[in-house]
């Protein structure tokens, strides 16, 4: 699965404490185009109801592989299909949840802002298709599995670094052809 933040820039310094200090600002036209959806939040009671869901839509799938076999009549009718949507849809859930209640409203946002792209959305560019952007792609390197995605420079919408990275990043946006964020400056607007 891919994550995305979709704060506003003024919240940068948190979120760079927790993930770094560079990014990519993609388009998110081109990422639901992709199949990146918000994630939608739920409280803690409604996640432990949903989690015994998940765990039963998981088992289902499992055993709805290679069932040309099973009964017409069998009371249990998925497709591989409809029960892959189930699990599909539990990939966007998230309990809604914030670390310290006595913060701003800002900080809850910022928190509760998260996209999600689940890497068996993708189209995946398996045994000698080349991997397109949209689509997802598997290697191997010191014995671990890597998934990947791939996008287009023009689904980047912006890129954001530090100040004293201003010149590259200057650089690296005219090459992209998209804009550049400062984030310390972003901080202030």
């Amino acid at each position: 699965m891919v994550c995305f933040t979709d704060i506003p820039l003024k919240h940068s310094r948190e979120h760079c404490k927790k993930f770094g200090r560079f990014g990519i600002g993609f388009k998110k036209t081109s990422l639901m185009r992709y199949g990146a959806n918000p994630v939608l939040y739920t409280t803690s009671v409604h996640m432990d109801r949903i989690k015994k869901i998940i765990t039963l839509l998981e088992r289902m799938v499992d055993r709805e592989k290679d069932r040309e076999w099973r009964d017409e009549l069998e009371p249990y009718a998925f497709e591989e299909d409809e029960t892959c949507a189930f699990v599909g849809i539990a990939e966007f859930l998230q309990e809604y949840s914030y670390k310290n209640i006595n913060e701003t409203a800002d900080y809850v946002t910022y928190y509760q802002r998260e996209w999600r792209l689940p890497f068996r959305a993708l189209e995946f560019a398996g045994k000698g298709t080349p991997q397109a952007p949209g689509m997802g792609g598997f290697y191997i390197r010191d014995g671990i599995g890597y998934k990947t995605m791939a996008f287009a420079p023009a689904d980047v919408d912006f890129i954001v670094v530090p100040i004293r990275y201003w010149r590259e990043g200057r650089s690296l946006s005219k090459r992209l052809d998209c804009k550049l964020r400062i984030h310390e400056l972003a901080m202030w607007n």
